[in-house]
């Protein structure tokens, strides 16, 4: 490894970038406030690092940026991660940060004319609390040490790299989200504050890009609770997470509490409510029924919930959640590039931090997209639920509908050690029988 000096520090940043075969260009952006501010340490390395590759004649240079440095669209990292694009074509660009950050560094990069979908192999840093996302692609989800980092001539950074040019790329669905409020008497909160237009408006709609998961009733109102209560220290916010479980999960003995058909009326394979119906709710419905009264229903896009407490729950759930499922359910698998979203109920919320093949296991519902929720209307009283979205929660107050779409795929990086090749090509959680698939010869 050898750090460069002043101006050759600078140099690679200015004006177009040749393109050297014996180079490897690698990016980092980091969340200086996630990771209880271990994204600082990152900022301190030498920019760029440079890292001789084992058993290679090439080199890796990592360059180092804050996703806060610059305006919207106008960030000094993405207009050099551009020039590097245009000779290299794809660039291997990791991030860190919690769970949230990737689409705000994917929709950075397409506000400053990158071409994501075929430019950039997206791999992760975990830095947050839940780390779900860097779990999935096998990087774990524990935050690095900040002190370690510096350590030895940046020893450790050096291993980090050498892994993050082995990493393997896999297509990944990025999704589109769109929840809507009654117009006079519904409101969205986020941290017990309701959203609000630009004009000073209360919003009744609310849309967003999903990468991982997204969830209605008792889960969401864990997270919305655990959001309000969040620390700067990961150990203290899994702590946090763990008693509110406990503490909303004793709704289930006083018969109060959030369950999926007390506040939703269908959900349908489309994107309205005259689609094809999935599972309705009510006495005067004709659609398939819902089974279990369950305390939480789970669209999922990768393998990895609840902070890595509970994973593989699509492959855990061995059961059907509707009197008319649909062909072969119980044999299908999950595929986070396959355009489909698979869609659970769990009729405990305890049962998400404890899936097995038992009765423990949570309910399959289908397996699909475009799909649109229907929410149960207000008679004498408001209805309140929650839903929370790749970690983001929120409170709803007279919800109509939830509406989810394929919006576009993106190429993101497994860390090799912890994949196996098997029917959907993504990590499986057994690292067992994990096989690597490069070799130390291959630097790209």
């Amino acid at each position: 490894m050898r750090p460069l000096g002043g101006c050759e520090q600078m140099s690679g940043l200015r004006g177009t970038v040749p393109y050297d075969e014996s180079l490897v260009p690698l990016f980092l952006f980091v969340n200086p406030n996630s990771g209880g501010g271990i994204g600082e340490a990152f900022l301190k390395v030498p920019r760029p690092f440079d890292a001789q590759l084992r058993n290679s004649h090439s080199r890796a240079r990592l360059w180092v940026f804050s996703l806060y440095e610059g305006r919207p669209g106008d960030k000094p990292g993405f207009h050099f991660l551009r020039e590097v694009v245009k000779s290299y074509h794809s660039v291997r660009v990791f991030i860190g940060g919690g769970d949230g950050t990737v689409m705000w560094v994917v929709g950075e990069a397409q506000l400053h004319g990158i071409q994501t979908e075929t430019s950039l192999k997206i791999g992760m840093v975990p830095l947050g609390t839940g780390n779900d996302f860097a779990q999935a692609l096998g990087w774990g989800g524990r935050n690095p040490d900040a002190d370690a980092l510096l350590r030895n001539n940046c020893e450790m950074l050096d291993e980090m790299v050498q892994e993050w040019v082995r990493a393997e790329p896999e297509i990944q669905d990025v999704w589109k989200v769109r929840l809507k409020v009654h117009e006079e008497d519904g409101f969205i909160y986020n941290k017990d504050a309701v959203m609000m237009n630009d004009d000073g408006s209360e919003r009744t709609s609310l849309e967003t890009h999903m990468l991982l998961y997204c969830g209605i009733a008792k889960d969401a109102e864990l997270a919305y609770q655990v959001e309000l209560h969040r620390t700067k220290s990961q150990c203290l916010n899994k702590l946090v997470y763990a008693w509110q479980g406990i503490m909303i999960s004793l709704h289930f003995f006083c018969c109060v509490g959030q369950r999926v058909q007390r506040v939703l009326r269908g959900l349908y394979h489309g994107t309205d409510k005259e689609s094809s119906p999935i599972f309705e709710v009510g006495c005067r419905s004709r659609g398939p029924r819902l089974y279990s009264n369950p305390e939480m229903l789970l669209c999922l896009n990768i393998n990895s919930y609840g902070g890595g407490v509970a994973r593989n729950l699509w492959r855990n759930s061995w059961r059907c959640g509707t009197s008319e499922p649909m062909e072969d359910l119980l044999e299908s698998e999950q595929d986070p590039g396959d355009r489909a979203l698979e869609v659970i109920t769990l009729s405990r919320l305890l049962r998400a931090a404890m899936p097995t093949n038992s009765v423990l296991g949570g309910r399959r519902v289908f397996q699909g997209a475009p799909l649109h929720f229907e929410f149960k209307q207000r008679n004498y009283r408001d209805l309140i639920t929650f839903f929370q979205v790749d970690g983001e929660s929120y409170k709803l107050q007279n919800p109509i509908s939830l509406t989810i779409w394929h919006d576009q795929q993106i190429a993101v990086l497994h860390k090799v050690e912890n994949r196996r090749p098997g029917c959907c090509g993504t990590v499986c959680g057994n690292e067992s029988s994990a096989t690597d698939s490069t070799t130390d010869d291959d630097p790209v």
